[in-house]
């Protein structure tokens, strides 16, 4: 049954929330589908995102939210790198109270974060038109979160020179093991180690993927 107001699109997504109940409450249904429908109406005039259906959205972007706010492998203030469409702080920020820095350097993509997030009323975030490493030389945050935006080694070479954090949460798919053996033989190794790891899966399909949290090795000190 399609609500009044809402396309079938959105009641979809609707039905497919209930089935996660009791994990989100009435009104964070409501604010999941109010950025859902902001995400697909922008979409047609930026390239945000290719996860647009209701099942799509479902579990390839809401499931890795909950598993990262499930997974205690973040602390708040957090920052999403490259945070584009506004997954995963935009949408976590739907979920949960923490308070989120979302970056991104391109200026469409910003101003499409400032605007959501305004309209969506959502206190605990702050948009920063700018690259991550920009924001992190005069400001400080407890987790880094990055997702879909590159292996390890070349986040943290856009990092390495800011003193203002200590750990960064991944999240990833089936190839990490290879992307974290490839940066353990390049020259930034003793940098960063495994602090913690969360398994989960998502859809029919039963795909693996994995958050990993990793912390900042001071330089001189041994792994």
């Amino acid at each position: 049954m399609i609500n009044q107001g809402e396309s079938a699109q959105e009641s979809q997504l609707r039905a497919y929330l209930t089935e996660l109940s009791p994990l989100l409450s009435e009104a964070q249904n409501d604010l999941i589908l109010q950025f859902y429908r902001k995400l697909v109406t922008e979409n047609e005039i930026q390239n945000l995102t290719r996860l647009i259906s209701p099942r799509a959205f479902i579990e390839g972007h809401l499931q890795d939210v909950l598993a990262l706010l499930k997974s205690g492998l973040m602390n708040f203030p957090a920052l999403d790198l490259g945070s584009g469409g506004g997954v995963p702080g935009l949408l976590a920020a739907c979920i949960s109270p923490g308070s989120w820095v979302l970056t991104e350097s391109e200026g469409r993509k910003a101003e499409f974060l400032s605007k959501t997030t305004e309209e969506l009323g959502l206190s605990n975030v702050k948009v920063f038109s700018g690259r991550a490493e920009l924001f992190l030389k005069s400001n400080s945050v407890s987790s880094i979160v990055a997702r879909a935006v590159g292996p390890v080694g070349r986040i943290y070479s856009w990092l390495e020179t800011c003193s203002t954090w200590n750990n960064l949460v991944l999240l990833k798919g089936p190839g990490w093991e290879k992307e974290w053996i490839e940066f353990s033989a390049g020259r930034n190794s003793r940098r960063l180690k495994i602090d913690g790891h969360f398994d989960y899966i998502v859809g029919p399909e039963n795909k693996q993927r994995v958050i990993i949290r990793l912390l900042r090795v001071p330089r001189g000190t041994k792994k």
